[in-house]
């Protein structure tokens, strides 16, 4: 279960629970230091100077919430981000998760996916690898945020050419269309992936999923609320299920007994059940 707030600050822990009332989004997970360097984006903008000032803004003119929102949820992505990672799964997870899945379906979900960059490359990359292997196994691809912004971005399917500069050239040409400035991915891959909003502090909808992405989240909450959700990762896991994390992500603690590492250069790791 999760700790009550990671928040020392109670100006600041005012202000977070008003904001969890208000639109459900529990900030009172996050580390304080980069939590306040964000909110301080918004209250520059605002041009207000305390917690307090920036709560009555926030009643005033309720639109500012997506402002914020987009603000504490950074999405920064690209197709194929760390494209080592997607070849260490391409080449040593994919395998082992199609020999364990013998006759039922491949469930693989994104948490944390922002505007669909990741899931989509997990899409392409799954059907790169049935193709080689002269397959046409059904796979399920998950793909939540707390961003429901984002997540109408990422169903459109339509990217600039910066999401575009770390995957492989002749997969481009395969599953995108070039219109001027932007690139709209085929119907193909956008029908493989469903979007959700889910806040990684619920309950998930999810269980014997075979592979979690989730990169560059964790790092922004307590090492307290990581436990807890690498716990919730490891129920919604089938057993000997695959969790990948970013580069500068870890497993630690009590959840060495959970979790085994299985690339740790990539940060894959594997559940024990």
């Amino acid at each position: 279960m999760l700790s009550p707030s990671n928040l020392g600050d109670p100006e600041l822990l005012a202000l977070a629970n008003k904001i969890l009332a208000d639109s459900g989004f529990d900030i009172r997970q996050y580390k304080e230091r980069p939590l306040k360097r964000r909110l301080a984006v918004r209250m520059r903008s605002c041009q207000v100077s305390s917690y307090e000032e920036y709560s009555r803004k926030l009643k005033d003119d309720p639109g500012e919430y997506a402002k914020l929102l987009d603000t504490l949820t950074i999405n920064v992505t690209k197709f194929y981000r760390n494209a080592e990672t997607y070849l260490a799964v391409f080449g040593k997870v994919l395998p082992i998760i199609l020999e364990e899945s013998q006759n039922r379906p491949v469930q693989i979900w994104s948490a944390g996916c922002s505007s669909g960059e990741e899931p989509y490359s997990l899409a392409i990359m799954w059907r790169e690898f049935s193709q080689a292997r002269g397959l046409s196994k059904e796979c399920s691809i998950y793909a939540t945020d707390i961003d429901a912004q984002i997540l109408e971005k990422a169903r459109a399917g339509i990217y600039p050419r910066s999401s575009m500069d770390e995957i492989p050239q002749k997969l481009i040409g395969k599953y995108f269309e070039n219109r001027g400035d932007k690139y709209h991915l085929s119907q193909q891959i956008k029908d493989m992936v469903q979007f959700e909003k889910l806040d990684l502090f619920s309950r998930y909808p999810y269980r014997e999923v075979d592979l979690i992405f989730c990169r560059n989240v964790l790092i922004y909450f307590s090492r307290q609320t990581q436990e807890d959700i690498f716990y919730k990762f490891a129920e919604a896991l089938r057993a000997n299920g695959f969790l990948v994390l970013g580069k500068v992500e870890n497993m630690f603690g009590q959840m060495k007994d959970t979790f085994v590492s299985f690339d740790i250069k990539e940060r894959i790791y594997r559940t024990v059940k």
